[in-house]
């Protein structure tokens, strides 16, 4: 950083350039317009994820009106150190409450004995489980980056922080799935404490019994992240970790889940419950947002009601979208594994200019996705990889179904195959999301509505 300026030197060209409009942009302005101006900009945001974008983008979805409207609750700045019934602080009593219904919905969904619900993310999940289960030094085991692992779990993430000796995971590049024997000779070689399951471009099972399998041999703990599968998971359309072997499993409450921004962690062992229970509070977190629990409560109320429908219905429309990009002349990558099991997908555009150029003029024409490498590429390639990550739990959250999905389709080649104006596209896109403005799969905003289920 340049110590007169507060430059920060280490930036990329393009945030330093941004960085510096925006504050020439707020020079001189009273404390009044700067929050105008931040409302504003909040405001804008809004309207245009929610009326004037197909957002696509695997890390995010839309919460229910009235999972929204109690992150606004002033219990977000009030601390809840300890556990409901023995905490620390008084006067938190509804609130401890809630966090029990919490607890015990997440249990119910995932049929797990043990829930962690006060992680901030998914990714400070991992760090709890990682600070819970292991010590610098200790040998793990992850997928690759360009097989889609999460930073999380690298050396530039919550495994590289605890100082752990990361090593990867072996994988069929051209099969889409662990080498298993590969695997079980490097396991042998190196005893990992951790095997850690699960990506950010998760477009197929894992073999979760067969891993485990080779845990056992060493003693290993398995680990799978389902953050961005979670939604799958208590719909009952994707693999169940814990059933399947997974010592402990993580997931984001958020992206296909639907719920409020955090992380979650599931067990049935309960020493690794106790273990993550000491590496949340106190290692981790103090205040863990305590308005996040009531809006998870009725998030998770929503996916115990419509869940398994919805889950079905992201699948189904998955499926029809990875056909109609076939039809539209676009390379969908894992097609000859049937391109995908879930909600996600990923187009191979090295033909269409490659990763970052097709998510930027994706994003021009207002359909938001985001470049991702692809298990072939080399991880120097992330700033601009081969590939294009989407996922359809949003846009069918909307109530968009396999109609929507060709016109998404058709959307895209006029974009990446075509490369019709972004102007003309956008326009389109506009259209078709003004036809989809009501949330579905979620309870009606007034409790005492007496409506049906939407």
């Amino acid at each position: 950083m340049n110590e007169q300026t507060g430059t920060p030197s280490w930036w990329e060209p393009e945030a330093l350039a941004f960085r510096q409009r925006v504050l020439e942009e707020i020079e001189g302005l009273s404390p009044p317009e700067l929050a105008a101006l931040a409302e504003r900009l909040n405001r804008e945001q809004e309207e245009f994820l929610a009326g004037r974008a197909l957002c696509l983008y695997p890390g995010a979805n839309r919460m229910s009106p009235r999972v929204r409207a109690l992150l606004a609750s002033s219990a977000a700045t009030r601390a809840s150190e300890g556990h409901p019934g023995a905490k620390y602080q008084t006067g938190l009593r509804w609130m401890e409450e809630a966090e029990v219904l919490a607890v015990g919905l997440i249990r119910r969904l995932f049929d797990a004995p043990y829930a962690e619900v006060r992680a901030l993310s998914g990714s400070m999940a991992n760090m709890a489980v990682l600070n819970g289960l292991t010590e610098p030094g200790d040998v793990i085991f992850s997928l690759s980056t360009p097989v889609g692992a999460h930073i999380s779990h690298q050396r530039v993430g919550a495994a590289g922080y605890r100082r752990l000796d990361i090593h990867t995971i072996p994988y069929d590049v051209e099969n889409w799935e662990i080498d298993l024997e590969a695997l079980r000779r490097e396991v042998r070689a190196s005893p990992p404490r951790l095997i850690i399951l699960g990506a950010s471009l998760i477009l197929f099972p894992y073999p979760v019994r067969e891993v485990r399998e080779i845990a056992d041999e060493v003693g290993a703990v398995v680990l799978y992240d389902a953050a961005h599968v979670a939604g799958l998971i208590a719909g009952g359309v994707w693999q169940h970790p814990l059933r399947e072997g997974a010592h402990v499993m993580t997931a984001s409450t958020y992206k296909s889940f639907g719920g409020p921004p955090g992380g979650i962690v599931l067990t049935a062992d309960e020493d690794i419950a106790r273990r993550v229970d000491r590496a949340i509070f106190p290692g981790l977190t103090a205040n863990f947002h305590t308005n996040r629990l009531p809006a998870l409560a009725v998030a998770a109320a929503e996916m115990l009601a419509f869940g398994s429908r919805y889950a079905r219905d992201c699948v189904a429309n998955a499926q029809v979208l990875a056909t109609a990009f076939q039809e539209e002349g676009l390379v969908v990558a894992g097609a000859e594994k049937g391109c995908t099991a879930g909600h996600m997908l990923a187009l191979d555009v090295r033909g269409n200019g490659g990763g970052r150029a097709a998510a930027t003029a994706l994003e021009a024409a207002h359909i938001i996705c985001n470049m991702n490498l692809l298990p072939w590429d080399s991880p120097k390639s992330v700033r601009d990889p081969g590939g294009v990550r989407l996922a359809v739990h949003e846009v069918t959250r909307w109530g968009m179904g396999p109609e929507a999905m060709k016109e998404i389709a058709r959307l895209f080649r006029a974009v990446l195959v075509e490369r019709r104006p972004p102007a003309e596209v956008r326009q389109r896109v506009i259209a078709l999301k003004a036809r989809f403005d009501t949330l579905q799969y979620c309870f009606p905003v007034d409790e005492n509505s007496g409506g049906e289920y939407i």
